[in-house]
């Protein structure tokens, strides 16, 4: 499986790999190859699905994630000011 993450080693967006052989996830990041294991369980399904529905409102506020759709591709992403007004 496939999800748009923020990678914690190379700081950019980028399609994250996920692959599981029932007791263990690999999330593997496709710019920097850094990897992590997780336990396949209620908790780190979990946390993928956060991690998606964040995903909609952070492109919102960064259309530019749009554009991230092959794997290897970084994005790396100014935060932009708050709008005081908003």
């Amino acid at each position: 499986m496939h999800i748009k993450d923020l990678c914690t080693k190379c700081d950019h967006w980028t399609i994250t790999t996920i692959i599981h052989d029932g007791e263990t996830a690999t999330f593997t990041c496709t710019h920097c190859k850094n990897e992590f294991d997780l336990p396949w369980d209620t908790n780190t399904r979990y946390l993928i699905r956060s991690i998606r529905h964040s995903l909609k409102k952070r492109t919102k506020k960064y259309p530019e994630l749009l554009n991230l759709k092959h794997e290897g591709q970084g994005i790396k992403i100014q935060e932009k000011a708050s709008d005081p007004t908003a």
